[in-house]
């Protein structure tokens, strides 16, 4: 059998189910259970994308964590899934079996290309359905949270105004228009409103795409700051941690949950973004601290949050997040249908399958 190499991710041990016969009994019950809500009959979707595989099943799935644990099975592997583990000159020197790498994702600063190109390697990115779900979810959220959603939905009648304790009264439409008859405060507008990114890998970069349809301006913080050339590509403009939070109209979190990024976002950090502003979650909760954001919420400096993700899955019953009407909570769907996720692992198999189908076995 070939051998794959995997950068770890609990979301490509999908794969290990698809071409590794030797997957273990539990391992297939976890994962149709884990996709369930998206395919019906786990077992015969496993065949048919096999079927679509040939000459890439069956193949032996080995997956690494570390820079050290690549290089000690390099010599071995004919195809490489990747997402930040770097292949250079020293990698691709013992690597005389790989002939493809994939990267899980379209950053590849982590690879060196052009020596892949004169070692034969060929390198395939993907922009991944995962990343664009992200950012469709965040700029739902940050519509909601401008619009005032849920709190309109079903505001409709004289009925639905006495439940939400507004005494209805009626323009005068003989000299006025109808319009927001239910006199909501504090509407907002996404256009020339400052969204500004912490963090910008792929999702945020996705998220900036859409952001520019809506003519927000998108400033954005990451540890390694854009170079003039890149902030132009994106459409940017990329600051210190301290002005972006200064000039938040919406603050989205992109980070991941490290060391260095756990409880990132405070008290201190908090108060310094404008009052009326709104922040969004759908990286991870623990970015944010909690009691900050609680205190925040309550005393109306933050006009709204929306998490996608929280501190506990499922929240807990007695979460005071919960009872906050300026909150509002999704239960970790920005990725939307495992559909999204198994698409891109078979578009990604797709792309190393061996044009020969002889070439590996």
């Amino acid at each position: 059998m070939s051998i794959i190499l995997i950068q770890e991710d609990k979301i490509l041990r999908v794969i290990e189910a698809i071409l590794d016969p030797r997957v273990p009994l539990e391992r297939l019950a976890a994962l149709a259970d884990f996709n369930s809500s998206a395919v019906d009959d786990f077992p015969e979707w496993l065949t048919e994308t096999r079927r679509e595989l040939l000459g890439l099943y069956p193949s032996e799935i080995r997956f690494i964590k570390t820079q050290e644990e690549l290089l000690e099975h390099l010599p071995f592997a004919d195809v490489l899934i990747t997402e930040s583990l770097g292949v250079g000159v020293i990698e691709l020197s013992k690597a005389k079996k790989l002939r493809v790498i994939q990267q899980f994702g379209i950053q590849t600063a982590h690879l060196d290309l052009k020596a892949c190109a004169q070692a034969g390697v060929e390198v395939k990115r993907l922009r991944r359905r995962t990343n664009i779900s992200m950012a469709e979810h965040t700029m739902m959220l940050c519509l909601n949270l401008a619009r005032r959603f849920p709190y309109v939905n079903q505001l409709v009648s004289v009925e639905d105004s006495i439940r939400h304790g507004i005494a209805y009264k009626p323009y005068d439409t003989r000299f006025t228009p109808n319009a927001n008859y239910m006199r909501v405060k504090d509407l907002r507008t996404l256009y020339g409103a400052s969204l500004c990114l912490l963090g910008f890998g792929e999702i945020a970069q996705e998220v900036a795409k859409m952001a520019k349809v809506f003519g927000m301006n998108i400033l954005c913080h990451k540890s390694k700051p854009l170079t003039k050339s890149e902030e132009a590509l994106f459409g940017v403009q990329c600051v210190s941690l301290n002005e972006l939070l200064a000039q938040a109209d919406f603050l989205s979190i992109h980070v991941p949950l490290t060391e260095h990024t756990r409880g990132l976002l405070g008290s201190d950090q908090l108060m310094r973004m404008p009052k009326g502003s709104f922040l969004i979650n759908t990286a991870r909760a623990t970015v944010v601290d909690h009691d900050a954001l609680v205190h925040a919420l309550q005393s109306d400096h933050l006009a709204g949050a929306a998490f996608d993700v929280h501190y506990t899955e499922p929240v807990q019953e007695a979460e005071v997040l919960r009872k906050l009407p300026n909150f509002l909570a999704t239960p970790h769907v920005g990725g939307a249908s495992r559909m999204n996720v198994l698409m891109d692992i078979k578009d990604m198999l797709h792309n190393c399958k061996p044009q020969n189908p002889g070439q590996l076995h």
